[in-house]
């Protein structure tokens, strides 16, 4: 029973290690290009995901020796991100290890049940920049409208602020003057001042975010 514990493992370290030992035989300015290009596969495996370019099966076993670990970031703390070194496409991999969530008290002698693989769209680099373009000029129209929406929302509260403050003036002006005037408004409109201050205020950070956003694109 141990012994299958350990079934297939040995494999993917002698792989591990022989993708060490070429590495560390190249140039530095090559290592630098390697982990540039890994760097960029990582972040384009997030985009890939974000714009839904992929599909999610679990698989009984994969051949690690036909993969290549790009990064040890996790994604969602489990994915691990590989290249298939034939087709050349990005896939994310979790290891489903009974009663094993990741944590520190996960034992690392069980073998895992099955693979939760997430197979990433394959494209060339034109078709990926194009989905790319296509997906954030739809996030940005969506996030065009909220922001919108928040200024709609920011001119009622600041409406309803004013007819406040004028009500309020209106109904003291017959007990209260001069400033104890203005401290009758205030206090009775305090509600519809504070939420107008604080709209402001937060439409002012999602103006600055959203064209900092645009500028990017």
């Amino acid at each position: 029973m141990e012994q299958n514990q350990f079934e297939g493992l040995e494999e993917v370290e002698m792989a591990e290690v022989k993708n060490e030992e070429e590495v560390s035989n190249l140039k530095e300015y090559e290592k630098l290009l390697l982990a540039e290009r890994d760097r960029e596969d990582y972040d384009k495996a997030l985009t890939l995901i974000k714009f839904g370019c992929f599909s999610q099966k679990e698989e009984t076993t994969v051949d690690y020796t036909k993969l290549e670990k790009v990064s040890s970031k996790k994604y969602k703390g489990l994915y691990t991100l590989y290249r298939d070194l034939e087709k050349m496409q990005l896939l994310f991999i979790a290891e489903l290890v009974e009663n094993n969530k990741g944590d520190e008290d996960e034992r690392k002698d069980l073998k895992p049940y099955a693979y939760d693989v997430i197979y990433l769209e394959a494209m060339d680099e034109e078709t990926y920049k194009a989905v790319v373009h296509a997906g954030r000029n739809n996030v940005s129209t969506y996030i065009s409208k909220l922001v919108i929406v928040a200024d709609i929302a920011e001119i009622l509260i600041t409406v309803l602020a004013v007819i406040a403050l004028i009500g309020s003036a209106i109904v003291g002006s017959s007990s209260y003057s001069g400033f104890s005037l203005v401290v009758y408004m205030l206090i009775n409109s305090a509600t519809f001042l504070v939420g107008a201050a604080l709209g402001a205020a937060l439409l002012v950070l999602m103006h600055i975010r959203f064209n900092k956003y645009k500028a990017q694109q």
